[in-house]
Order: structure tokens, then C-alpha cells, then sequence
């Protein structure tokens, strides 16, 4: 046997998180297209390993901590055509906006595409509900999970310390206005 046993791997196929309400930070923001040329925006979630001890996020984030979670938010699809519009939706762009808490103002000054909404994303924290289903591709039915952009919300947990953006939304931790601010009496650790 060499370095490496491959009868030693794992037969898990899954490795899906459970669905329910997740406190995340968006570690990576890429934009990229399928084969046919679809193109989409991937998201690299991190699942916040500093809320353990919140009773709201036990079966969530005190269970799963520190992994990745991937989302692609794709352009819209023509309606009359039913192909690529090559378009975002802006209830899409809206809802993620908002979960990262840019403002109306902040968004007419820095965000003037995809790439500068990419990069105000990357650092920020979000609220999301990750569900688990079963989809079927070429036959074959698999279970996944999944998110949609309606399901991002402000986080209700800032990090404590973390200085919030004043107007840069590419600048420093996402502060929010509407979060709940947590003392030491609110988490027992």
C-alpha cells in the first residue's frame, strides 16, 4: 500500500448541513459561468463559530461551525425566451443588499456592477435559512441544500470588537443599525 489507502475514503456523498437558520460570514464572492455560458455569482459562506452558546443557533451554528456553505446566485432568465438574460435580478441584487446593510446611498456611490457588489460582500455577516430537499439531475435524485437570496437577512449578531463601516461598504465589518447588540450578560461564555 502506498501513502494513500482510497478504500479508506469516505462513502458519504452528502455532506450536506441541516436546514434551519444559520449566522454566517461571506468569505468569498466569485463570479463565474456554466458551460452554457449561465452566469451566476458563487458564494462561499463560512458557518460563525462565535455563537455556540446563542440557544437560538444550537442545532445550527453550534453544530456545524466553521464549514462552508456554497450558494450561486444566478442572472435571470429572458421570460419570454426562457434563456439567459445575461441579467441579475434585482430582487435578488435587493435582498442581498440588504442583508449586508448597504444603504440606498451607499449603493448609488460604490456599487457600480456585479464586481463592486462582490467585493462590499466578502467580510460581512448574514443571517440565512439553508433548506434541505431533493432534486433530481439526469436521472438521478439527490438531496441538496439550498438558499435564496429572500432568505438572507441582516445579521443579528455583530462581532463584538469589529468597528463598523462608516459610509465604505468596502471597508471594515458590517455594522447594523437593526442587529441586536450583545453583552456578556446575553451569552453565557
Amino acid at each position: 500500500m502506498g501513502f494513500i489507502d482510497l478504500k479508506e475514503k469516505t462513502n458519504d456523498k452528502s455532506n450536506l448541513i441541516p436546514k434551519g437558520i444559520y449566522e454566517m460570514q461571506i468569505s468569498k464572492v466569485t463570479g463565474d459561468a456554466s458551460k452554457g455560458g449561465h452566469e451566476y455569482m458563487k458564494f462561499d459562506f463560512l458557518i460563525r463559530d462565535d455563537l455556540d452558546k446563542v440557544p437560538e443557533l444550537k442545532d445550527t451554528n453550534a453544530k456545524e461551525h466553521g464549514r462552508h456553505y456554497f450558494a450561486n446566485v444566478w442572472t435571470a432568465k429572458d421570460p419570454n425566451t426562457g434563456q439567459d438574460s445575461g441579467e441579475y435580478s434585482q430582487e435578488d441584487l435587493a435582498n442581498i443588499a440588504d442583508a449586508i446593510g448597504l444603504t440606498q446611498a451607499q449603493i448609488d456611490k460604490y456599487i457600480k456592477g456585479k464586481d463592486d457588489l462582490m467585493k462590499a460582500c466578502e467580510g460581512k455577516f448574514v443571517r440565512i435559512y439553508v433548506s434541505l430537499g431533493e432534486n433530481e439531475y439526469q436521472g438521478e435524485k439527490r438531496k441538496q441544500n439550498s438558499t435564496f437570496t429572500n432568505s438572507w437577512h441582516p445579521t443579528k449578531y455583530p462581532k463584538q470588537g469589529a468597528k463598523p463601516a462608516a459610509d465604505d461598504p468596502f471597508q471594515g465589518t458590517r455594522g447594523d443599525a437593526n442587529a441586536t447588540e450583545l453583552s456578556d450578560a446575553d451569552i453565557p461564555f
